[in-house]
């Protein structure tokens, strides 16, 4: 097991890339025999904590060269001649590695021609000749110019995606391998509480407030509400609050459980977390659970019935018109629009080709199709809430009474009831 086994989890792809870029390094002479130059650059792209610099550092370590790293830390004066002076240094000690933080905030424009662009580009070229391997870290490349970008420069692009899955549960399992957890089985349903895509130093963050939830209460494991809490708080930041109990709390809860319901019925146990804690948008939340990025027309148009069971519930039930719908609606016409005009819905004729705009007439006639499919989905949700109606009661008596439930919960009341 070499040190990136020891210290990263999961990006099994990206690992083997850096392990071949060292074997490279480390055996030059027999790569150059087969006609195989020395690669110039590596540039990883993710968001902001998904391990990037974890990896570089790492990749250093495993390289035996002299290394070092340059951080813009200072105005755009003095950086360039800290960048300049990186590079005289990684060529006096070659063989060497080169590590350039955060390169995407070098400057504001990808043109060619700003300072820090050419400045860079001109010293990367003037260690070609060189042993000098150069890794550069950025956020983003929308503000890096292609001149840089391209192979000769940085022949190697690793894109770094947020973790999912077994690799996000391995690694919330690895940040809570010294604290003592009540239910090892939560882990699953927490991460998958967290909306399945997060990044690693989200999941450290969760799983280090549940600990200090824990110890706070005196407890001496960490339990189930307060890895609920860390999620709530971490990565949607809704937090308890003192206000008194919402007068209209049975019929939010009413809400929320249609939601509930809708999906779990149109995708069983698609729904990793619900809430009927305040947030930004109001009070209440449901969110589901997406294995894959939405393709079909049915996905398309089941996200658009989910969105509308809310106000098909409170209507069946309460009979009176749902007040907080408003956000729901405009979610589901979305996709009834994105379902008519790029995706053919409603056949050819309806489809809004981004080369071209839309014609008012085009846009009357989407627009009557998209209202007449919502009203036909919305009568779809409230037979789907009708065949399922002690489910969704059932889910709203335990919001009531717990506030919060997760993707397991709700799969325990589903079974329970049918």
């Amino acid at each position: 097991m070499d040190l990136f086994d020891q210290r990263v989890i999961g990006y099994d792809a990206t690992k083997e890339v850096l392990r071949q870029i060292l074997d490279i390094l480390k055996r030059r002479s027999d790569y150059e025999q087969r006609g195989a130059a020395l690669p110039h650059g590596l540039l990883m792209v993710s968001e902001p904590g998904l391990g990037k610099s974890l990896l570089a550092a790492t990749f250093m370590e495993e390289s035996n060269r002299c290394c070092a790293v340059l951080r813009k830390d200072s105005s755009d004066e003095s950086f360039l001649v800290s960048l300049k002076e990186a590079f005289f240094h990684a060529k006096e000690t070659a063989p060497s590695v080169l590590l350039l933080e955060d390169i995407n905030l070098y400057a504001d424009s990808p043109s060619p021609y700003g300072t820090q662009w050419a400045a860079l580009q001109s010293a990367m070229d003037g260690v070609k000749g060189d042993d000098v391997f150069v890794i550069a870290t950025a956020n983003t490349t929308s503000c890096i110019p292609q001149s840089l970008l391209r192979p000769g420069r940085f022949d190697y692009t690793i894109n770094l995606e947020p973790p999912r899955g077994d690799t996000a549960v391995r690694i919330a399992e690895h940040y809570l391998r010294d604290r003592p957890l009540d239910d090892e089985g939560i882990v699953s349903d927490i991460v998958k509480a967290m909306g399945g895509r997060t990044s690693c130093a989200v999941l450290e963050t969760v799983m280090n407030v549940a600990a200090i939830n824990s110890c706070y209460r005196g407890a001496g494991k960490i339990e189930k509400a307060d890895l609920v809490d860390a999620v709530l708080q971490v990565v949607y930041n809704i937090k308890k609050d003192d206000t008194e109990r919402n007068p209209d709390i049975a019929q939010i809860a009413l809400h929320e459980a249609a939601h509930v319901v809708a999906a779990d019925v149109l995708k069983p146990d698609s729904v990793s977390l619900v809430t009927l804690r305040k947030n930004g948008c109001g009070q209440g939340m449901t969110q589901y659970y997406l294995d894959k990025e939405i393709s079909t027309e049915s996905e398309f148009l089941n996200l658009a019935t989910k969105s509308l069971a809310g106000k098909a519930g409170v209507e069946m039930v309460y009979g009176q018109f749902d007040m907080g719908a408003r956000e729901d609606l405009q979610t589901a016409a979305y996709y009834v629009r994105q379902w008519i005009e790029s995706f053919g819905g409603s056949g050819f004729v309806g489809i809004v080709c981004e080369q071209t705009s839309a014609s008012e007439a085009m846009l009357a006639k989407n627009e009557t199709l998209a209202a007449a499919k919502l009203e036909e989905l919305y009568r779809g949700a409230q037979r789907l809430l009708r065949d399922n109606y002690d489910f969704m009661i059932a889910v709203q008596q335990a919001l009531l009474d717990r506030e919060t439930l997760l993707g397991s919960d709700i799969a325990c009341i589903r079974d329970r009831i049918r």
